[in-house]
């Protein structure tokens, strides 16, 4: 029997974030959809930004704090308008979350063409690094500059994940790159960390039930979490809460990494 934790998920209201202005990537489901559910109920003001404008209809909907915007995170232009929407509509820009990304079912190496594995390296780190650029841009333009920024990488960048290729390269490269802009920003109060998800329950895992199974026995303890509990990680970062936090990875994955 796969024991639950009746604790694992902290409950909004605390209004940990009121009156900050967020853009979050990926929003339309998964991580992203809970990050700004979560951020909303904590009080901030948000720009949810992703493809499917149909799933962003459905989160504007929920909260008079989100506001949505379509974009494709590889294309640096229309990120650099996303946050500008932030800016132009509330103010400024506090924070940022980088859930835009994406996968592959498991496919043997031969199989990824030329075309795949750059896309995959696009959207998870091309995209990535759009984000930080048009963060950091808006942060400092704060009096005086201050910010939080949260990429999202992969337990796949901490461990041989039985994952396609790209998806870990693109991933351990987010780690590599959240440092180093970590350290460039830290002196300007702009925390840039990254969260490491293990096995979540969005559409992102893989779909093969086999597939899952083998995935989830890696980990101690052998289960998926929901997408609320990355998000409540994610708002730890984000809030004063981290207030020390400089180019961390936070990785909840089950115990399949433990690092020291």
């Amino acid at each position: 029997m796969v024991l639950q934790d009746p604790f694992a998920i902290t409950e909004p209201g605390a209004l940990r974030l009121q009156d900050k202005v967020a853009v979050v990537t990926g929003a339309a489901s998964g991580i992203g959809a809970a990050v700004v559910r979560r951020f909303a109920a904590e009080g901030a003001r948000v720009v949810a930004v992703d493809l499917d404008s149909e799933k962003l209809d459905v989160l504007q909907e929920q909260s008079d704090q989100v506001l949505t915007s379509l974009c494709d995170v590889t294309d640096s232009a229309q990120v650099d308008e996303v946050f500008d929407l932030a800016a132009d509509t509330w103010g400024r820009v506090d924070v940022a979350v980088t859930c835009a990304g994406v996968a592959l079912e498991p496919v043997d190496i031969e199989d990824i063409d030329d075309e795949t594995f750059a896309r995959v390296v696009e959207v998870n780190l091309h995209g990535t690094f759009y984000c930080l650029r048009a963060a950091a841009r808006h942060m400092r333009r704060n009096s005086p500059s201050s910010g939080a920024i949260v990429t999202i990488s992969s337990v796949g960048a901490l461990a041989p994940f039985p994952l396609p290729a790209p998806y870990p390269a693109a991933k351990a490269g987010v780690l590599g790159m959240t440092r180093a802009v970590a350290a460039l920003l830290a002196k300007e109060n702009i925390r840039v960390n990254a969260l490491a998800p293990g096995a979540t329950d969005t559409p992102m895992m893989p779909q093969d039930p086999s597939v899952r199974e083998f995935m989830l026995n890696l980990q101690p303890m052998a289960r998926a979490v929901p997408p609320e509990e990355m998000a409540a990680n994610v708002l730890y970062l984000a809030s004063g809460d981290a207030s020390f936090m400089v180019g961390q990875t936070v990785s909840p994955n089950g115990g399949y990494v433990m690092v020291t």
